[in-house]
């Protein structure tokens, strides 16, 4: 639980910096929680070494990944994924 403690006391350090709400650390999985009063769903986010993002949808437990349809520019890409990669994009200059 000190973990948690410590990723709490990060994120109230950090709250509202530029905008920002929460800043992702690499290479741990988030647990994101919706605002919903009915059933337990929500997100896993990670940054992953290669500067992309992986985001998995989750209901009633976190540890419960359930497949979603996928949209990009409002086209649905697949009507089951559980896993969303989204790259890093090489082409942006640092």
């Amino acid at each position: 639980m000190k973990e948690l403690s410590d990723f709490r006391k990060f994120l109230k350090e950090n709250e509202g910096e530029d905008g920002i709400d929460m800043v992702l650390p690499r290479g741990k999985e988030i647990v994101l929680k919706a605002d919903e009063k009915d059933y337990e769903r929500g997100l896993l986010v990670t940054l992953l070494e290669d500067g992309g993002y992986e985001v998995k949808y989750w209901y009633d437990d976190p540890s419960k990944v359930y497949p979603v349809e996928v949209f990009i520019d409002g086209e649905s890409i697949k009507k089951d994924g559980k896993v969303v990669k989204l790259g890093f994009h090489p082409e942006l200059e640092k």
